[in-house]
C-alpha cells in the first residue's frame, strides 16, 4: 500500500479500541502516565490493525501482501521525511520516543508470516515469527516506557519470548478449529507422536500433554530468563511489562495445574483475579529485588542423571546450557547398551528409585516421562531363602508408621523379638539425631539393639542394596538419612518404582528435545580432554571437535574421570582422588526357564547368599524372543567377584541360583552377559564422607560440580544423583555478585 493510503475508519477505530479496553494490556496501560499511556495506544492500535489484516478471513492473500507491504511504506515515510499516509498517529510517538525502524518493521513482517498456510519446521523457525510478533513489540515499548538500562533490549526480547510462547499454548486448540493455525515446531510434534488433527481434540491423545509440557518448560525458561535480566533501575518503568508478564504467567500456571487438558475455550483469569495481579506486582515493586545471577550459557559435562537433571534446570531457570557426553548415548552410571549377538537392549545395572526421591521424580515430571516408570501400590519386597522359602516385606495402605508395622507383623523372616526391636528402633529414629559421622552401620544397629534376625533379613539387605557397602564398614549417616526418607517416611516414599524401558531410553528422546526446545543441545562423543583457565576462572575446554567455551561451566564427571582434568596440586585434585570406589556386578541371563512367578515387585531378594537381587526382565524382550525369560542378576560390593573371569561367574551363579529356584536345575542359558563395574559407587563408608566437596568448592568462580558422589549427605543413588544437579542452579546464586 502507498503513502495515499485512507487513514483508518471510524469503524476500524472503534473495533481496535474495543480490542483494546478487553486485553490484558488494557490493565497494564493504567499503571503509565497520560502521555505514555496515550502513545502505547497509539502503537498498539497499529500492532492490532496490522495483525487484523494478517487474519482477515475474506480478505485474499495476495491483498493481505500488498497492505502490509503499504505499511512497511508507511513506516519509512515516517523517518524518511515522507507522508506517513496510516502511520500518521504513530509518527508523532517514533520521533518523541526514538523508536527504531527496525524495530516496527519487523513486527510487519512477523504479522505477515501469518498469511497463508504456513507451518513451522523447527523452534528456530517459530522464534523468529515470535520475535516479529511480540519481541519487536517489546522492543518499541520499552523506549515508550523511558527504559535505557544496557540489558533493556534483551530483557524485553526475551519477554516477548514468553509472552508469545504463553499465547501459542493457550490458543493452540482455538487456532487449530479457527483459523487452521499451527504455532508448533513441526519436528517437535512428530518427536512426540502429534498429528495435527490431534490438536482439535487433544484430550484424546496424551501425546498431546506431553507435548504441552515441552511448551511450557519453554515458556518457564523465557520468563525466568526475564527476570534475572531485569534491571533494578528500570523495575518502576517497567511496571506496565510486569503487570504483563504476571497475567500470561499465571495463566501458564493454571494451565499446568489443569494438567494440560486444553480444549477450544481458552484458559482465562478473571478480572477479579487480575486486579490481585496488578496490586501484587505493584506491591513487589516496593521490595528489594531479588538477587540472582544473569542468564547465560552454560557447559555441562556428563550426560547422566546429574548431568541432565543439571541442565534441565538450569534450562528452565533461564540459562542455555550445552551437554558433553564421552559416550555415543547419555545415561551416565545408569545406562543401557546393545548386545551385539542377540540384538537385545540391557541394562548396565537395575537401578530403582523410591517414592522418596522427590528430586529425581521432579526431575522425571520435567520431562513429562513418569509413564515410563511402573510404580509399586505399596512397598513390596519379596525375598526367598536357600530351599526356595518365599516372604514378603509388603506395607499396607495406611498411615505411617503403621503401614510398615502391619508389613513387619507378616513378614515370616523375622521373629517376634526381631520385630519389636525394629519397631523401637524406628521409633527412636524419627527423634535421634544422626549419627557420627564415624560410625558404622553395624556398630549403630547393635546400639539400638537390633537383633542378628533383623539385620540379616532386613538391614543388611537393604544396606547393600542402598549404599552398595556391607554394614561392617558402611556409614551410618548415611543410611539414618536414607532409612529417614524411605522406610520410615509416609507410605508413599517407600514405594518403588522401575523403568519399563532401558534406562537411556528413560531420559530420551525428551532430554534431548527439551534442550533443543530452548536453543541448547546434547552433544554425544565430546569427551573433555583439556580445561584452560586463568588463576580465578575457567576460560573453555578442549574436545576433539576443538575448543568450546561457555559462561558457565558444570561437571558432572564421575569423580575418576574429573580427576584427570584439574591440575596437578591443585585441593579439589587431591580430595577427589581420595574418593574410594565401590564395585557392582550385573549379570544378563536369557534362557529357557522361569525362575519364579512374576510377581507383582517384578524382582526378589535372596538372602545368605553372594548374590543380592534377581530382576525379572521378561517384559523388556522384543517379540521375536517370545518365550524366552530374561534376568538381570546383581550383586553389590562385588569384591572378589570382579576378579573371576565371565565364564566362572556364570558357574558360580547357576550354582547359587539352583540354592534357591528348583526350577533352575534343568535351566538352559542361551545367552549371560555379565557387566564389571569397578567404579559404580564411591564407597560409602564413614572415612569417604569428607573427601566428597560441595557444589561450589572448586578453583575456579564459574565452575560448579554435581554428581551422585558430591556432598549430598545421601549415598550414591538416583536421588543423590538428581539432587546434586538441582542444587546447582542454587550454588550458581549464590555466589551472586551484580
Amino acid at each position: 500500500m502507498s503513502s495515499q493510503t485512507a487513514e483508518p475508519t471510524l469503524a476500524e477505530q472503534q473495533a481496535a479500541d474495543k480490542a483494546r479496553k478487553q486485553s490484558n494490556l488494557a490493565y497494564s496501560f493504567l499503571s503509565l502516565d497520560s502521555e505514555r499511556k496515550e502513545a502505547m495506544s497509539i502503537f498498539y492500535d497499529f500492532c492490532r490493525v496490522a495483525d487484523d489484516i494478517a487474519d482477515d478471513p475474506d480478505n485474499p492473500d495476495e491483498a493481505k501482501a500488498t497492505e502490509l507491504a503499504g505499511w512497511k511504506n508507511d513506516i519509512a515515510a515516517c523517518y524518511e521525511g515522507g507522508n506517513p499516509g496510516r502511520a500518521k498517529a504513530l509518527a508523532p510517538v517514533i520521533k518523541r520516543f526514538s523508536i527504531p525502524q527496525e524495530h516496527l518493521q519487523a513486527i510487519i513482517d512477523g504479522v505477515s508470516m501469518d498469511v497463508g498456510f504456513r507451518r513451522f519446521e523447527t523452534f528456530e523457525d517459530l522464534q523468529k515469527y515470535c520475535y516479529g510478533v511480540a519481541s519487536a513489540v517489546g522492543l518499541v515499548s520499552v523506549r515508550i516506557f523511558g527504559c535505557t538500562h544496557e540489558r533493556i533490549d534483551e530483557y524485553a526480547e526475551t519477554l516477548g519470548y514468553a509472552l508469545q510462547f504463553t499465547n501459542i499454548l493457550r490458543d493452540v486448540v482455538e487456532d487449530y478449529h479457527e483459523i487452521e493455525r499451527i504455532y508448533l515446531p513441526r519436528q517437535e510434534m512428530e518427536a512426540f507422536g502429534v498429528k495435527e488433527d490431534d490438536l482439535a481434540y487433544p484430550a484424546e491423545n496424551p501425546n498431546c500433554e506431553r507435548l504441552f509440557r515441552l511448551l511450557h518448560f519453554r515458556c518457564k525458561h523465557f520468563f525466568n530468563k526475564a527476570r534475572r535480566l531485569l534491571p533494578d533501575s528500570e523495575r518502576k518503568n517497567l511496571k506496565a511489562a510486569l503487570i504483563m508478564a504476571a497475567f500470561y504467567e499465571d495463566i501458564l500456571d493454571k494451565i499446568a495445574a489443569g494438567g494440560f487438558q486444553l480444549t477450544k475455550e481458552r484458559v482465562r483469569l478473571s478480572k477479579s483475579r487480575k486486579f490481585r495481579l496488578l496490586w501484587r506486582t505493584m506491591r513487589e515493586l516496593k521490595k528489594p529485588l531479588r538477587r540472582s545471577h544473569l542468564p547465560g550459557s552454560v557447559a555441562v559435562w556428563g550426560a547422566g542423571v546429574s548431568g541432565l537433571s543439571a541442565a534441565i534446570k538450569l534450562g528452565y531457570e533461564g540459562f542455555t546450557p550445552t551437554v558433553y557426553e564421552a559416550r555415543s548415548y547419555p545415561g551416565g552410571r545408569a545406562h543401557s547398551l546393545k548386545d551385539a549377538a542377540t540384538g537385545l537392549t540391557i541394562d548396565n545395572g537395575q537401578h530403582i528409585v523410591m517414592g522418596c526421591y522427590k528430586e529425581f521424580l521432579q526431575f522425571t515430571d520435567t520431562l513429562g516421562i513418569r509413564h515410563k516408570l511402573e510404580e509399586q501400590d505399596e512397598m513390596t519386597v519379596p525375598y526367598v531363602s536357600p530351599g526356595g522359602r518365599w516372604s514378603t516385606l509388603k506395607a499396607a495402605d495406611l498411615p505411617a508408621p503403621f503401614h510398615l508395622l502391619s508389613g513387619l507383623m507378616r513378614f515370616g523372616e523375622i521373629s517376634p523379638g526381631d520385630r519389636l526391636g525394629i519397631m523401637r528402633f524406628g521409633a527412636v529414629l524419627r527423634m535421634l539425631k544422626a549419627p557420627s559421622d564415624d560410625l558404622t552401620v553395624e556398630t549403630w544397629l547393635r546400639q539400638h539393639g537390633q537383633t542378628d534376625g533383623a539385620i540379616r533379613a532386613l538391614w543388611e539387605p537393604f544396606c547393600v542394596a542402598a549404599l552398595n557397602e556391607p554394614i561392617s564398614t558402611a556409614s551410618a549417616r548415611l543410611l539414618y538419612e536414607t532409612l529417614k526418607r524411605s522406610l520410615f517416611g509416609n507410605a508413599d516414599d517407600a514405594k518403588i518404582l522401575l523403568s519399563k524401558v532401558g534406562l537411556t531410553e528413560l531420559f530420551l528422546p525428551e532430554a534431548e528435545i527439551y534442550l533443543r526446545s530452548i536453543g541448547g543441545s546434547l552433544k554425544c562423543s565430546s569427551q573433555v580432554k583439556q580445561l584452560n583457565h586463568t588463576e580465578k576462572k575457567l576460560v573453555s575446554f578442549e574436545t576433539k571437535a576443538g575448543t568450546q567455551s561457555a559462561d558457565y561451566y558444570v561437571s558432572a564427571l564421575p569423580w575418576t574421570a574429573l580427576r584427570k582434568l584439574l591440575p596437578e596440586g591443585e585441593a579439589l585434585r587431591e580430595k577427589v582422588a581420595s574418593i574410594p570406589s565401590a564395585s557392582i556386578l550385573s549379570i544378563h541371563l536369557l534362557c529357557d526357564t522361569e525362575l519364579f512367578d512374576k510377581n507383582e515387585a517384578g524382582f526378589v531378594g535372596l538372602l545368605d547368599s553372594p548374590i543380592h537381587w534377581v530382576f525379572d526382565r521378561t517384559d523388556t524382550l522384543p517379540p521375536e524372543n517370545d518365550g524366552h525369560n530374561l534376568y538381570a542378576v546383581v550383586v553389590s560390593a562385588a569384591g572378589d567377584w570382579m576378579e573371576k573371569k565371565s565364564n566362572e561367574i556364570i558357574e558360580s551363579l547357576t550354582e547359587e541360583l539352583k540354592r534357591f529356584f528348583p526350577a533352575s536345575k534343568d535351566m538352559k542359558v542361551e545367552r549371560s552377559l555379565v557387566y564389571k563395574s569397578r567404579d559404580a559407587t564411591f564407597a560409602a563408608s564413614p572415612e569417604t564422607e569428607k573427601y566428597r566437596p560441595a557444589t561450589n568448592e572448586t578453583p575456579w568462580d564459574n565452575f560448579l560440580l554435581c554428581g551422585d558422589w558430591v556432598a549430598t549427605d545421601l549415598p550414591a543413588t538416583l536421588e543423590s544423583a538428581a539432587l546434586s544437579g538441582h542444587r546447582v542452579i542454587k550454588a550458581l546464586d549464590e555466589s551472586v555478585s551484580r
